[in-house]
């Protein structure tokens, strides 16, 4: 292959002229329950700025946040936020929110938020939020 044909098959990065998609508010579109194939439970949505984006569903999700942060006169990451999302044993939806600081000895679970889709006698959409502070 010639240096012209390898220098067409080269993949240049996309450029967004739209700007920050935190710029601006965006009008998602809702999954369609009948459309998803295997019930999954949860979606995610992770704009990662120029990196790209990410758009999943599953049965479960966790997901890790972690930020630069100066310790012992070093940078390093951080694991600073998780987000667990997990069925429970009476079938209800759970959403923790666990915040990790390095000069906690534990985590600190901020916000527990719970659904229950397969309540057939509910009359409005149910979303609990707990934001009792829990150590774990």
């Amino acid at each position: 292959m010639d240096g012209q044909a390898i220098k067409k098959q080269e993949v240049a990065p996309i450029k967004s002229t739209s700007g920050d998609p935190y710029d601006k508010t965006v009008e998602e579109p809702k999954l369609n329950p009948s459309a998803r194939q295997d019930c999954r439970k949860f979606e995610v949505r992770c704009h990662a700025g120029n990196a790209g984006h990410l758009e999943v569903a599953g049965d479960a999700v966790s997901v890790k946040i972690g930020q630069q942060i100066r310790r012992e006169g070093k940078e390093e990451f951080w694991g600073s936020l998780l987000v667990e999302c997990k069925e429970q044993d009476d079938g209800s939806l759970a959403v923790e929110v666990v915040v990790f600081h390095p000069d906690w000895e534990e985590p600190l679970r901020v916000a527990s938020i719970q659904s229950n889709p397969s309540d057939k006698n509910a009359t409005e959409p149910t979303l609990r939020c707990d934001f009792e502070q829990k150590h774990l």
